[in-house]
């Protein structure tokens, strides 16, 4: 789910990051190849990314949506 997400907004976004995808963790990498390095969009995006994966209903915003049990079973995102 989070690849599939990072990869819908990269897309959205124009831009190609590097994913890294194991069995336990995804890394993304943000850079700008036509300028050799890393540029406002990168930041951007990774804005955006950390923004949507991230989220978490009923513990920020309230409402019907309650998000998943604290529950090692469901967990896949290690929120900090």
């Amino acid at each position: 789910m989070v690849v599939n997400t990072v990869g819908h907004l990269a897309e959205a976004a124009f831009h190609h990051p590097d994913l890294t995808v194991s069995y336990a963790f995804v890394i993304v990498k943000l850079t700008n190849h036509a300028a050799k390095g890393i540029t406002d969009k990168d930041f951007e995006l990774a804005s955006k990314i950390e923004e949507v994966i991230m989220w978490q209903p009923g513990l920020i915003e309230g409402g019907a949506l309650v998000g998943t049990p604290d529950d090692a079973r469901f967990k896949y995102i290690k929120y900090d």
